[in-house]
């Protein structure tokens, strides 16, 4: 389960575009917090975007490790980390040297 979680964030890592913009991630369902991670990726390009997916795979690598290959707990912790938050803010968070 858990590396069906991890190839879904690499595959919306992998769409990343160009633009601005300030989307949010949408935790409500799984094909919702899909879709508002590949609508932030478009949004970003370079450190910002290697530094949005490094923070990202930190939270749910940590989360994994908190609750094991549940996926349901891991959505679960996805969901009360992220959702409702820009990619600024889960950089600032959860980015570079914070755990």
């Amino acid at each position: 389960m858990f590396k069906k979680l991890v190839t879904v964030l690499v595959v919306s890592f992998a769409l990343v575009g160009c633009g601005e913009g300030l989307p949010k991630i949408d935790a409500s369902s799984k094909s919702a917090f899909q879709a508002s991670m590949k609508e932030i990726s478009a949004t970003l390009q370079g450190e910002d975007e290697d530094n949005f997916n490094r923070a990202i795979i930190g939270v749910v690598v940590a989360a994994s490790f908190q609750v094991g290959n549940d996926e349901d707990k891991i959505q679960q912790i996805l969901k009360e980390k992220l959702n409702g938050k820009t990619a600024k803010e889960i950089i600032e968070e959860y980015g570079k040297n914070n755990p």
